[in-house]
């Protein structure tokens, strides 16, 4: 049946990205901007098409704490809600402290309860506009020139990568696949064999985030708080 067939993500050869080697250089860099940060760090969590990540909008967002849960809508209505821990310090800071939506609220306000949910998450700095997904690919080519990664990436590229991981890490099978990703039944075999003549190896990616002591948010592992700037290691 037609409707079975999928060629998300392709199992042609392009760009395994790793969470050490093109992920973390883009966190870790000074000069680029939380939102940028944010997108690149959901994008890899929640391994999510780039049409579903820019639809995202305030009341597709739960606070739960030291995580996050955000419900993905695909072009076809279908809707799926994942929880995010790594990429949560990240997005965090960008939609409570940069987010131009915060200068329409007033003081104190948390974004996350009180913007109008239709507020869309990933906007233009200084202007309450959504972004086109060009833009959001040109957001991360820049990202990896700036942060100088061993090679560029796409949006694409980090789902299909993530496809790529977790079927070889852990073993899943098609129907978690299909579940965690939203897309239809897939071989597994085109994943793995990908991934084992790219040469790939195992990849962590980001840990659960940690309380800051100095400030009480929930902060990066390994990395200064996005707050106050404490030291934690």
């Amino acid at each position: 049946m037609m409707g079975c067939v999928m060629i998300e993500p392709n199992d042609d050869q392009g760009t395994i990205v790793r969470w050490d080697d093109h992920i973390v250089p883009i966190l870790e860099h000074p000069d680029i901007h939380i939102r940028d940060k944010a997108l690149l760090a959901v994008a890899w969590e929640s391994h999510a098409r780039l049409s579903e990540l820019q639809r995202l909008t305030f009341g597709d967002v739960e606070d739960r704490g030291d995580h996050i849960a955000i419900l993905l809508t695909q072009r076809n209505g279908r809707e799926r809600l994942l929880t995010l821990y790594g990429s949560m310090p990240y997005f965090k800071r960008w939609v409570q402290a940069e987010h131009s939506v915060t200068e329409l609220l007033v003081s104190n306000a948390d974004p996350l309860e009180e913007a109008p949910p239709e507020t869309p998450i990933w906007t233009h700095l200084g202007a309450n506009k959504r972004i086109h997904s060009t833009l959001l690919n040109e957001i991360t080519n820049r990202a990896c020139e700036l942060a100088d990664v061993p090679t560029k990436f796409t949006m694409h590229d980090i789902r299909r990568s993530r496809a790529i991981l977790l079927a070889v890490q852990l073993g899943l099978r098609t129907s978690a696949l299909q579940e965690r990703f939203g897309f239809g039944p897939q071989k597994q075999e085109a994943f793995v064999k990908t991934f084992e003549i790219d040469g790939s190896h195992e990849d962590d990616g980001p840990g659960s985030p940690i309380k800051c002591p100095d400030c009480g948010a929930w902060v990066p592992q390994h990395q200064p708080c996005l707050w106050c700037g404490a030291d934690h290691e």
